[in-house]
């Protein structure tokens, strides 16, 4: 296995349009160190685990759990490796958190316009 290079925080989760419990993930988005962002659909973020590329983690209160691929009828889809306990770690983080993160970049007032 290839040693990982990026260990990545989730703060986003943008969620599918689809009642079926293993397609509510679209992508996976966070933030770098570099403060640039990153991005990646569900099917990405998998294959970077499987390949041993990437780690993924959420922050849920004050732990970090690490995102694992899980496997059900034949499907993969991400979920935190405390899911049994506690389901809703990944979907807790929906796009409404993409405005807190927003809330993080300065906004510079020019007149009656607000700059980013």
């Amino acid at each position: 296995m290839a040693r990982i290079h990026n260990r990545r925080t989730v703060s986003v989760v943008n969620r599918a349009y689809s009642s079926d419990p293993l397609e509510r993930i679209e992508s996976i988005a966070g933030i770098n160190s570099d403060r640039t962002r990153w991005t990646f659909s569900q099917a990405a973020a998998i294959a970077r685990i499987e390949a041993g590329t990437d780690a993924f983690s959420v922050t849920t209160g004050d732990q970090v759990v690490k995102l694992v691929v899980h496997v059900h009828r034949g499907e993969k889809y991400l979920q935190s490796e405390r899911e049994k306990t506690h389901p809703d770690d990944l979907i807790q983080l929906t796009e409404a958190q993409a405005a807190a993160q927003e809330a993080l970049v300065p906004v510079v007032q020019t007149g009656r316009r607000v700059r980013r």
